[in-house]
């Protein structure tokens, strides 16, 4: 899809430096380093590489390893107890994968297609960052995004409709896909339609029923089961913030 190819490899990277071709530069949490900084870096890890479906980490397992995502997409989610899945949210490349400051991994981590990744043991991580500030910066940065995502994610679920919410995750989808000149604005979704009814809190009939509504609306076009374009952004963005524009207080989606 695409997923593996948002940026440019960095041209001042020269050939032979570990991290040449790599084309999350500019939006990994390894961004502010010189290049020098970032061949040590870098050979304090390895790369790991995903098959569609293979996982990453599970949920409660040890926390011994940290991660880059430099190709491709990660599903993450929790579990309860009776086996029902929530889908918590979507890795993409540059993302970084082990923010926590507990002993085990809180969700998930599922590759959706092939996936390939940085991967640096947890203690080398911590003490290479020691010795590195601006990563320090980088690592605080990275907890306020995800804080903000999580607030966001509880209005969602918590006060959007059904049809509010798949607005608002295509627009969200938009960001991560790489975008062509002269074309409408494209929206690849490497997920499943249940992997998108476990984010947005909805039943996988009520997301296809949703898609077909904007579809005869006019503000999307399919151009297959995983890529779409947005027709109409100014009506999608409209309709992803209904409630806001509103005083009626909506209750949770019953879809």
């Amino acid at each position: 899809m695409y997923f593996s190819n948002l940026a440019t490899a960095d041209p001042h990277i020269a050939l032979g430096h570990p991290c040449h071709g790599c084309t999350v530069r500019d939006t990994a949490l390894c961004n502010t380093l010189t290049q020098v900084e970032l061949a040590e870096y870098r050979r304090n890890g390895v790369t790991r590489k995903l098959s569609p479906g293979q996982a990453l980490c599970w949920e409660g397992d040890a926390v011994t390893h940290v991660y880059t995502l430099t190709n491709g997409a990660l599903r993450l989610s929790r579990h309860l107890p009776d086996g029902r899945r929530q889908v918590t949210g979507f890795a993409f490349p540059g993302d970084f994968i082990g923010l926590t400051l507990e002993e085990e991994h809180p969700f998930t981590a599922e590759a959706i297609g092939s996936a390939e990744l940085c991967q640096f043991s947890r203690t080398r991580f911590d003490a290479f960052v020691s010795a590195h500030p601006q990563m320090q910066k980088g690592l605080y940065a990275a907890a306020a995004r995800e804080l903000t995502v999580v607030r966001e994610q509880v209005v969602l679920l918590g006060r959007k409709t059904a049809s509010e919410r798949l607005a608002s995750f295509l627009l969200d989808m938009a960001n991560h896909s790489e975008q062509f000149p002269s074309e409408p604005r494209r929206v690849a979704l490497p997920m499943s339609r249940m992997d998108m009814a476990d984010y947005l809190g909805l039943r996988i009939e009520t997301v296809s029923r949703e898609l077909g509504a904007l579809k005869a609306a006019g503000l999307i076009r399919m151009l297959g089961v995983h890529e779409l374009y947005i027709l109409d952004p100014v009506a999608l963005r409209d309709s992803a913030c209904r409630w806001e524009m509103s005083d009626v207080k909506f209750a949770p989606a019953r879809a």
